[in-house]
């Protein structure tokens, strides 16, 4: 049933580019050897034409600074904290304070064997010269368990205007969406199930920064829904998500908008030939 899926999701994803193939990205290779298990991207918010992104499990605790270009300007290091399996990366300014955070999710888990998941946060640090090194040591960190036992994700958002942490499982025929509301440091947080998505192996997620729009990324698709919300706060899916341009990736595991909230990037691992392509989708 799981391999009908994957199948169906491909034939919908050529169908969608070739429909929408006038809108081919532009491509830039990574100029740097350092990232070379992307697994996550945001747009950064402080420094306006950055994006941040992060390696895969066993990876350094780093997050990587890059341009719109792939050229690396900045590394901002975790201070005390361990790269077990990073798997995504979010942005989002708090509207109380107007502090910008970066928000990176140890959310992968492969064989659904640990009791809990961890998302760190930390606040984006303004970029002043290239390839600099940057520490945060005030970090944030929210223990997660899910209501309905452990899983794999790799793929997180935040909720712009309450900063509630968005979930969405990846190994199910039809993933879940949890929500984290009010996220605490102080106790262990329960990720609430909210809705369910018609299609499995989603790798990654981003919101547009009004809140209004939800990219969605599989192994062989983007789909874009379009977000209201419920009495409870919490978001709602529109039932007929677009399509959007794709082009395959050797494992593509991050995606984000950029600041207009209109167009999008994607990163993949590197290939065979050994290049990274950031893809800009306008």
């Amino acid at each position: 049933m799981i391999k009908k899926a994957m199948l169906l999701l491909i034939v919908l994803s050529i169908i969608g580019y070739v429909a929408l193939s006038a809108r081919a990205p532009k491509e830039y290779i990574l100029q740097t050897s350092i990232i070379d298990e992307a697994s996550g991207i945001a747009r950064g918010i402080v420094n306006d034409g950055i994006l941040w992104t992060h390696n895969d499990s066993g990876g350094k605790p780093h997050v990587y600074a890059i341009d719109s270009k792939e050229n690396l300007r900045a590394t901002l290091v975790l201070d005390g904290v361990k790269n077990r399996d990073w798997e995504d990366i979010a942005s989002a300014t708090d509207p109380r304070t107007g502090k910008v955070y970066l928000y990176v999710g140890e959310i992968g888990d492969n064989g659904a064997r640990y009791p809990s998941v961890t998302v760190y946060k930390v606040e984006e640090p303004r970029i002043n010269n290239t390839d600099s090194t940057y520490t945060a040591t005030a970090i944030d960190k929210f223990e997660i368990n899910y209501e309905d036992g452990a899983r794999d994700a790799e793929a997180l958002f935040i909720d712009p205007s309450s900063q509630d942490i968005y979930i969405i499982s990846k190994r199910e025929e039809q993933v879940g969406l949890y929500r984290i509301a009010k996220p605490s440091t102080r106790e262990t947080n329960i990720a609430k199930r909210i809705s369910t998505f018609p299609f499995g192996w989603v790798t990654a997620a981003d919101i547009s920064g009004n809140g209004k729009k939800l990219l969605v990324k599989t192994y062989t698709g983007v789909w874009q829904y379009k977000l209201s919300k419920n009495k409870s706060g919490e978001f709602v899916l529109n039932k007929k998500p677009k399509s959007m341009p794709y082009m395959l990736e050797p494992q593509g595991e991050a995606i984000c908008y950029d600041s207009k909230g209109k167009a999008y990037f994607t990163l993949s691992e590197a290939g065979k030939e050994g290049s990274q392509i950031l893809y800009y989708y306008k």
